[in-house]
């Protein structure tokens, strides 16, 4: 039984072989006059292969490829791919290629040709000096990553890249459009969804703002970029327990990221929470201890917990290096005052008097 089975499916076989080994005398010709370059006789061809026999793969590649890629006609192309496809999924051309191998070879070549444009552009751009050329190479940029958009809609690496060059021109109007197209391509891509986060916070939308944060986050948990836009969002919105717990998130996925530890050594700061200040502030100057401002910090923590020795050392410390800071020398005349020590702690006041009556 299964031996008829295969003897009735060769046939079949054969004579879809046969079908297309034996192309309409237009299609030979649309061959003959691609091979020649002649492109008004190809495209005349071509068409009429279509409509003498519309079953046939064939012609519709010829036409997305050889006419309206060529006119760079993008859309018109595609529709032609796709026709072609859908008519012949197992179809051989004469170089035996697969149609879809073909289709893909095809608008991979036309997609890059476009974006590398666009990228080189980009980066050219981003180095200028002079504010024409800057200006002139983001359009370049812009041109060669909408070309590379309409030749494959459903990449995502063009959406992004315009999203970077909106950014850069600060087009509100574009970037907000171009995030939408991104995320209805791809609502899953956490780089365009933090992108988009970012965005709407820095416009003071808020709320729509930790929305694509969180998405985000549900997706690529680890994201400290991610996170650190979200403690933003919370921090500008007021919402400072948020933005704690924010950042102590986005110190988990980059622990040895002085910043993070710095903007949460400042919140548990502005909630009075001073031994965790303190913590996050060590970890600041474990990581940089050259940095004056965490030191600052530091003092400001110790003198909240009324540890004045330790508050004037780092008010000391930093003073080392910004021996002129007003509001240093105020609060080192003020942890020494409240050590007992009057006159030592008057001359830092005083010092601040005088600079700032210059």
């Amino acid at each position: 039984m299964r031996l008829n089975q295969v003897t009735k499916i060769v046939p079949l076989a054969l004579i879809t072989v046969m079908f297309y080994g034996c192309p309409s005398e237009e299609l030979t010709s649309a061959r003959l006059y691609v091979k020649e370059e002649n492109w008004e006789k190809a495209e005349e061809m071509i068409a009429a292969a279509i409509e003498v026999t519309p079953e046939d793969p064939e012609p519709y590649y010829l036409m997305g490829k050889e006419v309206h890629a060529r006119n760079k006609e993008w859309s018109k192309m595609n529709e032609m791919f796709d026709k072609a496809i859908e008519l012949g999924p197992a179809y051989k051309l004469p170089d035996g290629q697969l149609i879809p191998v073909a289709v893909e070879t095809w608008t991979t070549f036309y997609w890059s040709r476009e974006y590398n444009a666009g990228a080189d552009a980009f980066n050219q751009a981003i180095g200028a000096t002079e504010a024409e050329e800057k200006k002139t190479k983001f359009s370049e940029a812009i041109d060669g990553f909408t070309t590379a958009k309409a030749i494959r809609p459903g990449e995502p690496g063009s959406y992004k890249n315009l999203v970077f060059c909106y950014i850069q021109i600060n087009d509100q109007e574009m970037l907000e459009s171009t995030l939408d197209e991104a995320l209805k391509v791809n609502p899953d891509d956490p780089d365009m969804l933090f992108t988009a986060g970012k965005v709407f916070k820095d416009n003071g939308d808020f709320d729509t703002a930790v929305e694509y944060l969180e998405r985000g986050l549900k997706i690529n948990s680890s994201s400290s970029i991610g996170a650190r836009y979200l403690a933003d969002a919370y921090y500008e919105m007021g919402d400072k327990e948020g933005a704690v717990f924010a950042y102590t998130k986005a110190i988990r996925s980059d622990p040895e990221n002085a910043d993070l530890h710095f903007n949460l050594g400042v919140l548990y700061l502005q909630l009075e929470d001073f031994e965790m200040t303190e913590e996050e502030f060590q970890k600041v100057l474990r990581l940089n201890p050259d940095d004056n401002q965490a030191a600052i910090g530091m003092g400001e923590a110790y003198e909240g917990m009324k540890r004045w020795e330790d508050a004037e050392y780092y008010y000391s410390r930093a003073l080392r290096s910004d021996s002129e800071n007003t509001l240093l020398l105020r609060a080192m005349g003020r942890v020494i005052y409240l050590q007992g020590r009057m006159d030592e702690g008057n001359e830092y006041l005083q010092k601040a008097k005088e600079i700032e009556g210059r």
